[in-house]
């Protein structure tokens, strides 16, 4: 019983190293990313394009410049916040196990830095001019600095997020959850549940629905033939288990 007491008290002074070191390194990015907070403000107005910002409240371009490095800290420290996470885990996985789990580490980064570009560079600059449409003479478009940079926050992590769906199901296919049979058969109701998500995670307008919804069903159609792949290593490892 001691001995079961000191790994657990070991386990929980590994996490707590590991913790402090991520902390650590996100408080040192974000403060770089701080120290060139002009250039850091121009990369994320740059798809508002002639758009006009402003701050409302004495502290709010302070609030909202700490707000953008710390998400600047978390986007590049989140392959060294990911090998901590492995490191962690790692020992108490098997050798196959190991060597399995790596590369969807890796291919989740790759995912979610797809999502956040595609994001950045397609789907922000079109939804924010059609948003500009409704700009008249007599009705000017003037954004909070604040409200915009959450706009923008959102819609990154939105499309990072979603762009895991083929390693979500590749999981669930793993675990024999789901088969390249049923994604097919359940597939009118996978589309009608993508739009609903991206009515929910976009903003109120149509185009950014579509330009959500889209690469989603795109992900969908590559997740079917993940599983087939899952399917195919399940059954493998099935017959190493009978072998």
């Amino acid at each position: 019983m001691s001995e079961l007491r000191m790994t657990l008290v070991e386990h929980l002074a590994e996490l707590r190293r590991r913790l402090i070191r991520v902390l650590l390194v996100l408080l040192a990015v974000s403060s770089l990313a701080y120290a060139y907070a002009e250039k850091t403000r121009a990369f994320f107005t740059r798809p508002a394009g002639s758009i006009k910002l402003c701050y409302l409240s004495p502290a709010e371009a302070l609030m909202t410049d700490i707000k953008i490095s710390f998400l600047v800290g978390l986007i590049v420290s989140a392959p060294y916040i990911l090998h901590q996470a492995w490191a962690f885990v790692a020992p108490g996985l098997s050798r196959s196990e190991r060597t399995r789990v790596w590369p969807l580490v890796l291919f989740s980064s790759i995912l979610f830095f797809l999502g956040v570009a595609f994001a950045y560079y397609a789907v922000l600059p079109l939804a924010l001019h059609f948003m500009l449409g409704f700009a008249t003479p007599n009705l000017l478009a003037l954004f909070s600095y604040s409200r915009y940079i959450s706009f923008v926050t959102s819609i990154l992590l939105s499309f990072g997020l979603i762009f895991q769906l083929p390693l979500g199901i590749f999981f669930l296919a793993h675990f024999g959850l789901v088969t390249p049979e049923s994604l097919r058969r359940q597939k009118k109701y996978a589309v009608l549940l993508i739009f609903v998500v991206a009515a929910i995670l976009t903003p109120p307008d149509v185009l950014s629905q579509i330009l959500m919804a889209l690469p989603m069903l795109l992900l969908y159609e590559a997740s079917i033939w993940l599983t087939r792949l899952a399917a195919v290593r399940r059954r493998q490892a099935d017959d190493e288990v009978h072998t």
